[in-house]
């Protein structure tokens, strides 16, 4: 036993030497130790987060029992997600936007019995778009503000997963209070290209909270999540978490692992093989996994995006680096004195939702590809607000109080690069100049990598 003790606290000296390494880098900006130079800190940000979930999973105190319903906690929870993602109201079109505005305008019945063009499958999300467009028209405001309602949708059901989960009110308004303001989401509820993770997610969300309460309903819900995006394809692995955790029968998952199944298979023959992006030798790019680039994503990166979201393409303010330590100090705070048991089926969760996205992880100082976290980032989310539940009351309230105060400042420093990139573009698109070689990203925001052209028709339309 003491020598396990000594291994914890050896686990946590490491992670409060790497903190301090990036908190360093918060207030100080770029500097060198022994001629090592910290510019973006990913690998001690990675490392840090890796040690503090590793500790949370470590020490486990009784479950706290939960509380009753109350409905202010899902309203408070939703106004966070519009109060944070307000700015995202001014962004313009980026990149693949303008091909899906365009596109949204006329709809076809044939996106549910052909293949995309693209490599993927994604029906539903077309229709969403479709829908979309009726309303919005060719409007960025009307379409980033439907977006941003089903961002704020999913913090709330990630609240009620919580509360299934049988977590009080305070840690699962922690949960849907996290979700709502990581800065990974950007990606998903900023850029129109991410309508089909916030589908998937919200879709997932619906099965796991309709599960063994109303199958017809639950299942429903589960296809719409699988051609929504790929990423649901894990969704009989989540159910199988939620089904061990409250004792129900195998049996029970199998209606979604044939349901799964069956949506796989009639996937693959109308893409011909697995599909998804390509190598430029023509292979699926799925099939790129090496064990190398993987094992830095999922034991570094990953964690990387996961605990700092911060876009370090220009340093953070100073309020945001004074918080920033704050943070850090919270975290440790939590890996010596939190968790409890959920927060080991949290982080099972975690891995399983990363495995369809696995191949494109990578964990860029910029934020780029955060999209790709939507899902995973749920598990995440809970991960730590039920960790939070093993400290006494007060405790918990100045550890959430950290979190949240620096998650919201981060968002907002990453939102404006989305705003500076989206203006960009639109000085690019309404220019008289045809630009030739317009820039594919800026600062880790998808610029016009694809889209000129429709870009500049809408521009003239709406001028």
């Amino acid at each position: 036993m003491e020598g396990l003790n000594a291994i914890r606290i050896s686990l946590w000296a490491a992670a409060a030497c790497l903190g301090a390494v990036v908190g360093a880098r918060l207030v100080l900006g770029p500097y060198s130790v022994a001629g090592i130079a910290v510019n973006a800190p990913l690998n001690p940000e990675g490392v840090f987060g890796m040690l503090v979930v590793a500790l949370l999973a470590w020490r486990c105190r009784p479950v706290p029992e939960a509380e009753s319903y109350s409905p202010w906690m899902l309203r408070t929870v939703a106004l966070l997600a519009m109060v944070a993602l307000f700015p995202a109201l001014r962004v313009y079109f980026v990149s693949d936007d303008f091909i899906l505005v365009r596109q949204a305008q006329t709809f076809s019945a044939s996106v549910f019995t052909s293949a995309g063009g693209d490599g993927f499958f994604r029906p539903l999300g077309y229709v969403s778009l479709t829908i979309n467009a009726w309303i919005a028209r060719f409007d960025p405001l009307w379409w980033h503000a439907s977006a941003l309602c089903l961002h704020a949708v999913n913090a709330v059901l990630v609240a009620l997963l919580a509360r299934r989960l049988r977590a009080n009110l305070g840690v699962a308004l922690l949960a849907g209070c996290l979700f709502a303001l990581h800065g990974t989401h950007l990606e998903a509820a900023v850029w129109i290209a991410g309508r089909f993770d916030l589908l998937a997610a919200m879709f997932t969300l619906g099965t796991l909270l309709f599960y063994g309460r109303n199958t017809a309903v639950a299942l429903v819900l589960a296809l719409a999540a699988l051609w929504s995006k790929e990423a649901a394809y894990v969704l009989p692995l989540l159910v199988a978490i939620v089904a061990r955790w409250e004792r129900r029968s195998w049996a029970s998952v199998a209606p979604y692992a044939g349901l799964t199944a069956a949506a796989f298979v009639y996937r693959w023959m109308l893409l011909g093989g697995i599909g998804g992006y390509r190598e430029s030798s023509g292979e699926a790019a799925f099939y790129s996994l090496k064990f190398s680039t993987t094992a830095k994503a999922v034991f570094v990166r990953l964690w990387t995006s996961l605990v700092f979201p911060i876009n370090w393409s220009i340093d953070p303010s100073v309020v945001v680096g004074i918080l920033g330590i704050v943070y850090i100090g919270a975290l440790l705070w939590l890996a010596w004195r939190g968790g409890t048991p959920q927060v080991r089926w949290m982080l099972l969760g975690l891995g399983l939702s990363i495995l369809p996205p696995l191949h494109l992880l990578g964990g860029a100082a910029d934020l780029s590809g955060g999209r790709l976290l939507y899902l995973p980032s749920i598990w995440f989310c809970l991960l730590l607000a039920f960790a939070s539940a093993g400290l006494p009351k007060r405790e918990t309230l100045a550890v959430s109080a950290a979190l949240l105060v620096f998650h919201f400042a981060a968002v907002q420093h990453d939102l404006a690069f989305w705003q500076r990139t989206s203006d960009t573009v639109r000085a690019i698109c309404a220019s008289p100049n045809p630009v030739v070689n317009p820039p594919i990203m800026i600062d880790g925001v998808p610029a016009l990598a694809n889209g000129l052209s429709d870009c500049i028709a809408i521009s003239q339309r709406l001028q």
